[in-house]
């Protein structure tokens, strides 16, 4: 794998030259900020994917492309199905976190009056105040998911107060569709599948563009293979030493959500795939001498990027994956247009942390459950965001099950996962210091 290089540096630079709008002024800050970040490092399909999504955005302008802005928790297949450009709001909110540039733009809000950190996420809020600033990037159209949680659903709302562009709001079902889950529902799928042609429908009405039925089955064939190749992976991610580092599952997440059914999405995947293969072929571990494996199954703490190497560092210990990172979407037979919208609506029903929280919490049981044995798991921690007030209680039955079935000790604290001022990093380095050398090791 090559290096991103002076000479490859300088082309990735050359591509953001120019102005980009006055709107975009933070997105261009954000790009260079990410391409300085990268230089001489591994240039892998995952930092060719986001430096590419950066730039489709002053393109898509350009060009007069409808902009579609989703959430962390929708997979852009009708998007790329029908030719738009789509843009997951969180690489911006949650884009400025590690490098604290977000902390202005929470205290705005509070300001003005848009909640507090313990009440309104801020994997949204930020891009609240950017939008009242006039710095925002302005999408055309937004579509937003009503799962996990009231916070997401909320500051979407107010987007489109602020803005008045057009917005879709995608309703997810709490029950299984599995005839085999004690929550079935047999009409959980057609649901699903009803609001993603209604979905259709209302890009067409708000664009010039059609639906073209071919080009689903072409973007359906594409995510099935990613999801693939990402199951393969997380396969993979079972062998003792574990063959990649803690962030390595995190990526085949961001690549879903941001290009899930591309060839760029195919690409990521296949190569995360394939590293991890090589390194289980030759013994390999994703960390030197691997002594203790990690269960995370909530989201980063993304303020502070280098606490997960911290930990690879201090005490040989491995994140197998967090709660986005392990996607669990199964590849489906796409044969067929109708076929292709069950994979669809599966794959929203299953997404990453959606699939696990969207309904009883049974479903995060049984995932946390097999999570621990699968993996060889020797300890848990929950960093609970805060504003996720639905999963305090959630975590503490979840942390009691795995230690009655399992014995495995777990780790629960409160934090704001974008906001180093709520819990510093040296306050969650403390407390997993004093949890790993006093219970688990």
């Amino acid at each position: 794998m090559k290096s991103l290089d002076k000479e490859l540096f300088d082309e990735y630079k050359k591509k953001g030259r120019g102005s980009w709008g006055k709107d975009l002024k933070i997105w261009k800050m954000m790009y260079n900020a990410f391409l300085n970040q990268a230089k001489d490092q591994e240039f892998n399909p995952t930092t060719e994917l986001l430096l590419d999504i950066f730039l489709s955005i002053p393109k898509a302008r350009k060009e007069g492309n409808p902009i579609i802005m989703h959430p962390f928790n929708y997979e852009p297949v009708l998007i790329l199905t029908m030719d738009l450009t789509p843009l997951m709001q969180e690489i911006i909110s949650v884009g400025l976190a590690p490098f604290h540039l977000n902390e202005p733009y929470i205290d705005f809000s509070k300001q003005v009056g848009y909640g507090d950190n313990p009440t309104l996420c801020n994997a949204q809020r930020p891009f609240i105040a950017l939008l009242m600033q006039g710095a925002a990037p302005l999408p055309d159209l937004l579509v937003y998911s009503a799962t996990p949680c009231n916070a997401l659903t909320m500051s979407y709302q107010v987007m489109q107060n602020l803005t008045k562009i057009p917005s879709f709001s995608i309703d997810i079902p709490y029950w299984a569709y599995n005839q085999e889950n004690e929550y079935y529902d047999d009409k959980t799928v057609d649901y699903v599948i009803s609001q993603s042609k209604n979905m259709i429908t209302w890009i067409e009405n708000n664009t010039q563009q059609k639906f073209d039925e071919n080009k689903f089955q072409q973007t359906s064939i594409r995510l099935n293979q990613a999801r693939e190749y990402v199951l393969e992976f997380n396969e993979l991610l079972k062998a003792v030493p574990c063959p990649m580092p803690s962030i390595a599952g995190f990526g085949n997440f961001f690549t879903m959500v941001t290009r899930g059914g591309s060839p760029e999405a195919v690409k990521a995947t296949k190569w995360f795939r394939d590293t991890a293969a090589e390194n289980v072929k030759n013994g390999v571990g994703g960390i030197p001498d691997e002594k203790l494996r990690i269960a995370w199954p909530y989201t980063h703490v993304f303020f502070d990027q280098e606490l997960l190497p911290w930990m690879e560092q201090t005490f040989n210990a491995v994140v197998i994956m967090d709660i986005l990172g392990h996607y669990k979407v199964l590849p489906h037979d796409v044969s067929t247009t109708d076929n292709c919208f069950q994979s669809l609506a599966k794959g929203m029903l299953d997404a990453s942390m959606v699939g696990t929280m969207r309904g009883p919490i049974e479903y995060y049981l049984e995932y946390l459950t097999n999570y621990v044995k699968d993996y060889k798991i020797d300890a848990v921690i929950f960093p609970v965001h805060f504003a996720c007030k639905h999963t305090f209680a959630m975590v503490r039955v979840a942390s009691e099950a795995i230690r009655e079935e399992t014995g495995i000790p777990s780790l629960i604290f409160g934090c704001d996962s974008y906001d180093s001022r709520e819990v510093t990093s040296e306050a969650i380095k403390g407390k997993i210091t004093e949890f790993l050398t006093q219970i688990v090791m």
